[in-house]
């Protein structure tokens, strides 16, 4: 393609167009970064990008046999997507604002790109929204519930591991230390992002429904489980190597690594429930 086609080319224009409601969120992404680093439970958010792109490359097949065909029914939404950034952003509502920007995304992609595109899309943008936060108050009923949770069962696996453990609610006294399994440990920041994994994985693996079906809903559980682990080991490795291992990344990284656990896991699962799928005649 000569270079004066590739200019007028519809893919380019669609490209220009996504790219530049990108430029305009792009205020918002220092901060949402830093919640990401701050915050161990959250640090899940710098793999979601990641997991959209590779929804996206998924699909190549299909996008190659489309064309773009604009439709203003995109523009209104765009519009709409803009004016909800600037509610919230004046308001001082980060979550409002940064919802605001996958309205926007999936309105500029009707528009240049129109229905088609759109729906072949719209899982990659949809993916997007596990990277941004949840309100603080939204969460927190369910964070000091699964605490307990976790709490309990680290407690009841390190006796196993040659660990004397006594839990007092969410906090384990270790003989040479004492932990506690603070909110930003618990793994419900992570949940939705988790119950979204199996649904891109089955999704990406191009699995049967009923697989499918399976894998969304072991995700959760999986993550739950995969977050004990964590835990266990991290307070094993305390009362075996000292504190030292509070500093390593198995513990100060945790929302990535419960993230790639649980990846590893529905993984083991979806190797096994393809195992047992009768053999085609």
């Amino acid at each position: 393609m000569t270079v004066r086609g590739l200019v007028r080319s519809p893919w380019t224009r669609f490209g220009v167009g996504v790219l530049a409601v990108v430029g305009v969120y792009l205020p918002l992404l220092p901060a949402l970064v830093e919640e990401w680093s701050t915050f161990p439970s959250l640090s899940h958010g710098f793999v979601v990008p990641f997991i959209a792109v590779a929804l996206a490359w998924a699909r190549r097949r299909r996008f190659a046999t489309l064309m773009p065909a604009p439709s203003w029914a995109g523009l209104p939404i765009v519009g709409a997507g803009l004016v909800i950034y600037l509610l919230g952003t004046l308001a001082g509502e980060p979550f409002v604002a940064r919802v605001s920007m996958l309205l926007a995304l999936a309105g500029v992609i009707l528009f240049l790109g129109g229905g088609a595109v759109t729906r072949a899309a719209l899982p990659s943008v949809a993916y997007l929204a596990l990277m941004i936060p949840l309100p603080y108050v939204t969460v927190k009923g369910w964070t000091d519930q699964l605490r307990l949770v976790e709490a309990s069962a680290s407690a009841w696996l390190l006796p196993l591991m040659g660990v004397p453990v006594l839990q007092d609610g969410f906090i384990l006294h270790l003989s040479n230390m004492t932990l506690e399994v603070a909110e930003v440990c618990s793994s419900i920041p992570a949940m939705m992002s988790l119950l979204a994994l199996g649904a891109a994985f089955g999704y990406v693996t191009n699995r049967p429904p009923a697989t499918h079906l399976l894998l969304i809903a072991a995700a959760v559980p999986l993550g739950l489980l995969s977050n004990i682990v964590r835990i266990t080991m991290t307070a094993a490795g305390v009362y075996y190597v000292g504190p030292i291992t509070l500093q390593s990344a198995f513990h100060a990284w945790h929302g990535t690594v419960v993230f790639l656990m649980t990846v590893g896991a529905l993984t083991l699962l979806d190797t096994g429930l393809m195992r047992l799928r009768p053999a085609p005649r």
